[in-house]
This record gives C-alpha cells, sequence and structure tokens, in this order.
C-alpha cells in the first residue's frame, strides 16, 4: 500500500516536473485538444536508464523499429504507433518532410529512444494492433489517461517508465 502511494507521488513529481519544464520552454500554449501546435523544437532530456537495457529478449521486439545502420527509423514507429508521420513529426518537434526524407537521422534518436522502449510491452502483447490498443485504454496508474495521449502531451519519460514498470512486474 505505501509503495503504491509512493510511487502515484512519484508520477506526480514527473509530471509536474513537466509542467514546469514546458513554463519554461514556452511552449504550453495549446489549441483546443489540448496540443500546441506552434510547439518548438523540443530540448529531449536523456532519458533515464531502464532495468531491461541490457535484457536481449526485451530488446528484440523491437528490433524491427530499426534500420539495417542501428538507427532507430521515425516512420516505423509511427507506423506501429498507428499514427501518422505529420504527428510523430509534431511530436518531435520537426517538419513531416524532414522527419519523411530522413527518417533515421541521428538527431532523432535520442527522442525515438523513449518510443523504443514504449515499444517493448510488444514483447508481452500477442501483436501490433494488441499494441496499439493498448496505447489508446485508458489506465487508473495513469490518472485515467492512455499512453497515446500522454505521448501527445510529451509526457515521454512518464510513459516509458510505466512500460518498464509493467515488464518488471513493479506496476504502481
Amino acid at each position: 500500500m505505501l509503495l503504491a502511494q509512493l510511487r502515484e507521488k512519484k508520477r506526480q513529481v514527473e509530471r509536474l516536473l513537466v509542467r514546469v519544464d514546458e513554463v519554461l520552454r514556452g511552449t504550453t500554449g495549446t489549441d483546443k485538444a489540448g496540443r500546441n501546435p506552434q510547439r518548438a523544437t523540443p530540448t529531449v532530456a536523456l532519458a533515464r536508464p531502464s532495468p531491461l537495457d541490457k535484457v536481449k529478449a526485451v530488446l528484440g521486439a523491437t528490433a524491427d523499429l530499426r534500420e539495417p545502420n542501428g538507427n532507430l527509423s521515425a516512420v516505423r514507429v509511427a507506423q506501429l504507433f498507428g499514427v501518422s508521420v505529420s504527428q510523430l513529426a509534431l511530436w518531435l518537434g520537426r517538419t513531416k518532410q524532414a522527419v519523411s526524407k530522413t527518417p533515421d537521422a541521428d538527431s532523432l534518436q535520442e527522442a525515438l529512444g523513449y518510443f523504443d522502449r514504449v515499444a517493448r510491452l510488444r514483447v508481452i502483447t500477442k501483436s501490433d494492433a494488441e499494441f496499439r490498443k493498448w496505447l489508446r485504454t485508458s489506465h487508473s496508474d495513469l490518472v485515467g489517461k492512455n499512453p497515446l495521449a500522454l505521448l501527445d502531451r510529451g509526457e515521454w519519460q512518464a510513459v516509458a517508465d510505466f512500460v518498464d514498470d509493467i515488464l518488471t512486474g513493479t506496476p504502481g
């Protein structure tokens, strides 16, 4: 019980830190859907290490998101997540043209790494369609939000941590 409460407090603090970061970057203006259409190129924070970063079976679940050179492909990520390249480009703070021209650009890798961590959930889902369904399902541990909505709001670390918690058997 206490552990669950502490995890929830941790998530609340992480969400507050995201909001503070948005305010500091001046990216809080939103449209009717709660998105920021004028979002500046985000400064992507380095993702915290995951306890699953060295588990080959987990890493193998996202091998198809990579190009032969080893880089993640924004086009493949968009397809898996069931969003358009335009939408993913908006989240990444890039233009659709730039992402389409070089979907595996080195400059995208840090940001795409968060999506790679979320896609690791495919280790336990039966199909990519089931993974997409999970992305669109509200979860009480995410304050009733669905993971895709949180990704849209830039809460990439929170969703990646949630997937880590699920895969390690320690969800809050």
